[in-house]
């Protein structure tokens, strides 16, 4: 059955990525194209789950009912390793922080965590915030895209004001840019792609604004 709901899943992040007009989100959605004409089996991969991961699925199930996306992703589901990084556990930029976030990859390098589906060019899975959740700034090698199944969620690049992100818009951080992210009064899931240098773990940046400074509207 995992591999019925993880083909529906490509079929629908696809044309979610294809709806939008940014270069790089068109980009990934023929890549994931590819993947889901190609695809013919689904990793074994054991069970795991991570503390915020009840209320995030929760919000995920709330949007379920009206978006293709999150259902698919609901559906989907059961069958994601949830994680969190050893490097961020060992020194959490803040106290809650470890309890209130948790990623899952569903495809990468076989050299990551474990995952639905290998290849060596691309990762994409999902990301969970607990509410009120910041994610400080920090930067990566790696070219990266987020969509917001849930929101609303702020987003900041280097010294700019933070600014505000509804579900389903997509949000482009190329390769070295550092970024953070804050999650509104709701749990956040964010689906993530990255492409480049996917080895290289992303790190936290000393940050003169965190998470207080002034919010902006910006986008949908």
């Amino acid at each position: 059955m995992s591999l019925t709901h993880l083909s529906r899943f490509l079929e629908c992040f696809t044309d979610a990525l294809d709806r939008d007009d940014q270069p790089v989100a068109r980009s990934h959605a023929k890549r994931l194209r590819t993947l889901q004409a190609n695809l013919k089996t689904v990793q074994d991969i054991p069970a795991a789950r991570v503390p915020v991961q009840t209320r995030c699925e929760a919000e995920l199930k709330a949007y379920a009912a009206d978006y293709a996306l999150a259902k698919a992703l609901a559906d989907l589901m059961p069958a994601i390793h949830l994680t969190r990084s050893e490097t961020y556990l060992a020194a959490p930029p803040s106290a809650d922080f470890g309890n209130n976030y948790g990623y899952g990859v569903i495809c990468g390098p076989d050299s990551g965590p474990p995952a639905l589906m290998t290849d060596a060019d691309i990762s994409f899975g999902l990301m969970f915030l607990g509410p009120d959740t910041h994610y400080p700034l920090h930067s990566h090698p790696a070219d990266e895209i987020y969509y917001a199944v849930t929101g609303p969620s702020f987003w900041r690049t280097g010294d700019d004001a933070w600014s505000l992100r509804n579900a389903g818009e997509i949000i482009h951080h190329p390769s070295w840019i550092p970024h953070a992210t804050l999650a509104g009064n709701r749990p956040l899931v964010l689906l993530y792609v990255w492409q480049g240098d996917l080895e290289t773990d992303a790190a936290f940046l000393p940050d003169r604004m965190g998470s207080g400074s002034t919010l902006t509207t910006q986008g949908g």
